[in-house]
């Protein structure tokens, strides 16, 4: 069993994450994680076509593991009842427990920022020593080469 409170994430990913939701206005980092869950689990993941064909082939093989810390994620976050569905089939289709599941996906978020999280942390050191002179387009531009995007 792995908890998914925040407080429990490793260090990396609850920054990552308290971040997030300082950015997004957010009136705690549960709130944001709670959102960062609904929109991480009603988008497309390459896990659901798994998923699929699982349930078409053997419908048993997705009963998923759900855990004391699965039940105080559900608890905490408060997760829509189609939320929590994807979760448990995602995390079955894994071979995981549901908290681990989450956890993991979590962990993984904080370890793939997107650009815009990239600079907004550029952003917050940059606040913190005005001193430093960043020419933030020219950063942005090689995030983005960096990453195949232009």
């Amino acid at each position: 069993m792995v908890s998914v409170l925040v407080e429990d994430l490793p260090p990396a990913t609850s920054e990552f994450l308290s971040r997030r939701a300082r950015r997004s206005g957010a009136p705690s980092v549960a709130e944001h994680v709670r959102h960062e869950l609904i929109t991480l689990a009603r988008n497309h993941d390459p896990v659901d076509q798994v998923v699929q064909i699982m349930e078409e082939t053997r419908p048993h093989a997705l009963e998923p593991e759900i855990d004391a810390d699965a039940v105080v994620l559900a608890d905490t976050y408060r997760l829509p009842a189609d939320v929590w569905t994807t979760l448990c089939r995602r995390a079955a289709a894994s071979h995981a427990a549901v908290s681990e599941y989450v956890h993991g996906e979590l962990v993984r978020m904080a370890r793939h920022p997107t650009v815009d999280d990239a600079m907004w942390e550029l952003g917050e050191i940059q606040a913190a020593d005005p001193s430093l002179e960043i020419d933030v387009d020219e950063v942005h531009k090689a995030i983005r080469h960096a990453r195949g995007l232009d």
